[in-house]
């Protein structure tokens, strides 16, 4: 592997490690159990960025570059909020489906996993057979769960963005992966691409 490849591998996979010492140390203070949850969706992360296979195609695209890292970045700098507009084991209930689907797509992309747009291979298995991006939906259903729990204009107006990087990254994603055909034939096997008969 060439200088680039291992820092597109070692920086991500650093970031992610500060990101689940932070879980950590969530859990240690307030005994929220939904924090280890999420060190081990995000943990498994740094063992697939680590590991992942090298890119068949890779967009060289400077958009597709800053929509990435906008949207795996982002969604750090939502805050805990004290209104509420649903029951809070609505919101739990949310997260804890969605950190769980999260992390059963990620199991199944595998080496596959990448940050920017690139084709690694095409997964057509578990949760991949429901949608085309089935770790954004666990995102998102998790991101709806805390934002019932903890709505703030704040919050609303960070999610409007990272959503708008989120569905900038898919159409990027499937901007490369449609240059191979078995991606082509993928598509007419599933429908939609995050939200089952929406989008």
């Amino acid at each position: 592997m060439d200088l680039l490849s291992v820092l597109s591998r070692v920086i991500p996979a650093s970031y992610f490690a500060i990101v689940c010492l932070g879980f950590w140390k969530n859990f240690v203070q307030t005994g929220k159990w939904t924090s280890l949850l999420w060190i081990a969706s995000e943990g498994l992360i740094i063992f697939l960025l680590v590991f992942r296979r090298e890119s068949r195609r890779l967009s060289k695209n400077p958009w597709d570059w800053i929509i990435a890292i906008g949207g795996s970045f982002a969604v750090l700098l939502v805050r805990p909020a004290t209104k509420t507009i649903a029951p809070e084991s609505v919101g739990m209930v949310l997260q804890v489906a969605g950190t769980l689907f999260a992390i059963s797509a990620k199991v199944f992309l595998g080496r596959s996993f990448g940050i920017v747009a690139a084709n690694r291979g095409i997964v057509v298995g578990g949760p991949y057979r429901i949608v085309r991006h089935p770790i954004y939906l666990g995102y998102f259903v998790t991101h709806v769960g805390f934002l019932l729990a903890n709505w703030s204009p704040h919050n609303i107006g960070l999610y409007i963005v990272i959503y708008f990087f989120q569905i900038s990254r898919i159409l990027a994603e499937e901007r490369i992966l449609r240059e191979d055909e078995s991606y082509v034939a993928y598509r007419q096997c599933v429908r939609h691409r995050l939200i089952p008969f929406i989008f």
